[in-house]
């Protein structure tokens, strides 16, 4: 066996601590190939000064501000912001920050605390500081001692046990706004908010003096169980408040932003097609910040300043959150195709009013809907060309006048369609099932005439005997069966001159004006069945609806 062999089988050799402790054994190249020096690397010791790890976990600290009475409330959200981003303030009088971010750079948390007060008492602001592990420990804290007050992370509970239960009664607003509340919808089977058991309901605060408990450590050391089943999800609340637990995170106050871009143009431009290319290039940006918020814009704003400094503003409202550029800029060119500017333009700006986004979810059972981007740009183009008080869906109206309606917007989107169809669906199924037998019983329909048509109607004995039109289309005869008169009239009050036109049928469809009319149901000897009225102000006749 050779020398090499026998100091990879020798077992003393590696803990020879001359082979470890040698510096040539690692700077000889020689000593690297041979098997017996790499089988002794594996028992070198670690390094005297070892380069330090980063922690696994980073403990989270939170800042409470609390200004006490009597003075008027100090503007607290300036001073959190000038520390953190991340703060959120419940009241004008109180605010919590997230200050774990600090610790590298002002130091430990009595640090944090120390260059708040400084700078709180810098700015004439008397405010309770408080740090701790969780958000409501910390508030709790600041809200019942004065100065600065450090809770160690963990010891939240034992802090807090000592205070009084009366801190309750100044943090129900925080809690009925949703402090120490579960978001969401209760669960199923859920104790109820409020006790049933104690008669009047009383508060949860009285029912806790009842009991004879006097500080948060009283109500910690309650069983959770037992008190969510006889105080229901509030009495939870209040125990989480006195163990100092979080159990929503930190919702930071966001300062709101402008979705806006505006660009000086060197040379003064005319007409829609080169002014198409600067609305994209300001579209763009926006629509991409929109995206990245999960945005859409509600209503979009065109400012354009002439070469006359006169300035043009057009608001399009637009019927569902958008974001595509290229809907955004047909929408605008429409609208100011029908509203041109009276000069050229020299800087044009884009304001976007935002609205979160629009979550749609296709079906596979169901027929594909155009998307709204088409039926936007659909509506603008017959808005251009029609007028946008002649497009719309019509709607009926609280009033007794016959024929009267409202034209309103066509709704784009889809997903309030299918809620109207699912609740027309509900409704006809609840009428088909009490109906039973009576859904065999025959109705008339009417079909109206929008447009009344003028008619000669032979009158004898205070009846109609006989009824003719010169528009083709409609049967003349005489009169078989009548039934009526029906006398309906409103809007007296009205002034007729304002509404007199040499075509009554601008009367009729105004929605203005008086009205004052006998209406018949007559039979003719063709077969045709119609219903005229009598305009007893300019004592004529009209053909209204035909009778299926």
């Amino acid at each position: 066996m050779s020398a090499d062999s026998t100091n990879l089988t020798n077992p003393t050799n590696p803990t020879n601590p001359t082979n470890l402790t040698n510096p040539t054994n690692l700077t000889n190249p020689t000593n690297l190939t041979n098997p017996a020096n790499l089988t002794n690397l594996t028992n070198l010791e670690p390094l005297p000064n070892p380069t330090p790890q980063l922690p696994h976990h980073i403990a989270t600290l939170y800042a409470a501000l609390y200004h006490p009475p009597p003075s008027a409330p100090a503007a607290l959200a300036a001073l959190a912001a000038d520390f953190s981003p991340r703060f959120e303030a419940h009241r004008d009088d109180l605010v919590v920050i997230d200050v774990s971010g600090l610790t590298r750079l002002l130091g430990p948390a009595r640090a944090i605390g120390e260059e708040l007060q400084r700078t709180a008492a810098a700015r004439g602001v008397r405010a309770h500081v408080a740090i701790a592990g969780t958000q409501t420990a910390a508030l709790v804290a600041a809200q019942t001692r004065p100065g600065l007050t450090i809770v160690e992370p963990g010891g939240e509970a034992a802090a807090l046990a000592p205070i009084p239960i009366g801190i309750f009664e100044r943090m129900a607003d925080l809690v009925e706004a949703g402090l120490c509340a579960r978001s969401g919808p209760p669960r199923r089977g859920a104790p109820p908010s409020a006790p049933q058991v104690f008669g009047a309901a009383p508060t949860p605060i009285a029912v806790l003096h009842r009991w004879g408990l006097k500080t948060l450590g009283e109500i910690a050391a309650l069983p959770a169980a037992d008190l969510m089943a006889r105080l229901g999800r509030q009495g939870a609340r209040w125990q989480a408040i006195a163990r100092g637990a979080d159990v929503r995170p930190l919702v930071p106050a966001l300062e709101e932003e402008r979705f806006e871009s505006a660009l000086d143009l060197e040379w003064p431009i005319e007409g829609l097609e080169p002014l198409s290319f600067v609305l994209t290039r300001l579209l763009e940006p926006i629509s991409t910040r929109l995206e990245r918020r999960d945005r859409g814009a509600a209503v979009l704003h065109v400012v354009l300043r002439l070469v006359t400094k006169d300035i043009v503003l057009r608001s399009l409202q637009l019927p569902s959150p958008l974001r595509d550029v290229r809907t955004l800029r047909t929408l605008a060119l429409l609208d100011l195709d029908a509203h041109p500017p009276e000069a050229a333009i020299d800087r044009v700006q884009i304001v976007v009013d935002p609205t979160p986004a629009r979550v749609l979810q296709h079906t596979l059972f169901a027929r594909a809907h155009p998307t709204v981007e088409q039926m936007s740009t659909l509506l603008a183009r017959l808005g251009a060309l029609m007028g946008q008080d002649r497009i719309g869906a019509a709607a009926l109206v609280d009033s007794y006048r016959p024929g009267a309606f409202a034209m309103v917007p066509f709704a784009t989107d889809h997903d309030q369609c299918r809620d109207r169809r699912a609740r027309r669906g509900n409704s006809a199924q609840s009428s088909t099932d009490s109906a039973g037998a009576a859904s065999n019983v025959v109705t008339a329909a009417l079909r109206r005439c929008r447009q009344p048509v003028p008619a000669r109607v032979a009158v004898a004995g205070n009846r109609p005997v006989r009824v003719t039109t010169d528009r083709g289309g409609f049967a003349g005869g005489a009169v078989l069966a009548c039934a009526g008169p029906w006398r309906t009239s409103g809007a007296w009050w009205e002034k007729p001159e304002a509404f007199q036109h040499s075509d009554f049928r601008v009367q009729i469809f105004s929605g203005a004006g008086p009205w004052d009319r006998d209406e018949w149901d007559v039979a003719l000897s063709d077969g045709a069945v119609y219903r005229i009225f009598c305009d007893r102000d300019r004592d004529a006749w009209f053909v209204d609806a035909i009778v299926d």
